[in-house]
């Protein structure tokens, strides 16, 4: 079959390339989709629910946020030539976040098949290790953020500023926020003035509670800068907008929001109250 995929850096892409760093990236994203419908008969059909929350809810969420999460790599790696995404750094970071990945899936499917939390567990000392372990993985899932945020700034195509203005900062951001929240949350839990892990009524679908400080949803904010300031440059791009204003005011405002949430939910305050 005819390749139709875009083979120059220099050229706006079109498609994505064939290039070994690609291909990972994409493939890690398309299991994570899969699982998400593999798992779905057991998320509907079983009863069970650990936190107030159906117990397959959490692998769910990781499925999907993960799948998002490496194809925005894919997608924007495309940004570099084909040389540097083919390099050592930028491949050894995406095996780094492949590992992490399967560590994390593997983990969180095991506990959700036993009604078990995955994380902030301290049951066991096998538990307990484990949860750090799965700290672990979230930073090296991020690193692969950071090492795309400098290649991108190095050696990226900058005819299209807003996109190449907006991946470089979305996702240095990400990259920083994220980590930040998450020590604060495996410091002191995501909670703020629950008793013990319960949350009380929570937000359907993501869990957070609706009646004490959760710290989750500053981490979700903060997360996903890496795909909302990189579209509002790509749409600048396209508009004719001018690209600094538009990336500079929607990473402002996002980070804000996230900040913001973050100081409500340490005031013990849920922001979106029963």
């Amino acid at each position: 079959m005819t390749s139709t995929l875009a083979t120059s850096a220099s050229a706006p892409h079109s498609y994505l390339d064939r290039d070994h760093m690609t291909r990972l990236n994409l493939s890690l994203a398309l299991f994570m989709a899969a699982s998400f419908i593999v798992f779905l008969p057991a998320t509907l059909i079983d009863p069970r629910a650990l936190d107030g929350a159906p117990v397959w809810i959490k692998p769910q969420k990781f499925n999907l946020s993960l799948s998002l999460h490496f194809v925005t790599i894919a997608l924007l790696a495309q940004l570099v030539p084909v040389k540097v995404r083919n390099g050592p750094v930028l491949i050894t970071f995406s095996y780094l976040a492949g590992f992490a990945l399967l560590l994390e899936y593997v983990w969180v499917a095991i506990q959700a098949g036993q009604a078990k939390r995955s994380h902030f567990n301290y049951d066991t000392a096998f538990e307990a290790i484990m949860y750090a372990l799965m700290g672990l993985g979230a930073f090296l899932l991020m690193t692969i953020v950071m090492a795309l945020a400098v290649q991108i700034w190095r050696t990226g195509e900058r005819a299209r500023s807003g996109l190449w203005l907006g991946s470089v900062v979305g996702l240095s951001l990400a990259f920083v926020s994220t980590l930040y929240f998450g020590f604060e949350m495996s410091n002191s839990g995501r909670y703020v003035g629950a008793p013990l892990e319960g949350g009380g009524a929570t937000v359907p679908f993501f869990g957070w509670s609706r009646e004490y400080g959760d710290l989750r949803p500053a981490h979700f904010v903060s997360l996903h800068l890496m795909q909302t300031v990189p579209l509002a440059g790509w749409l600048a791009d396209r508009q004719g907008w001018n690209a600094k204003l538009v990336v500079g005011a929607v990473a402002l405002a996002q980070g804000a929001l996230a900040t913001a949430l973050f100081f409500q939910a340490k005031a013990g305050q849920p922001f979106w109250p029963v």
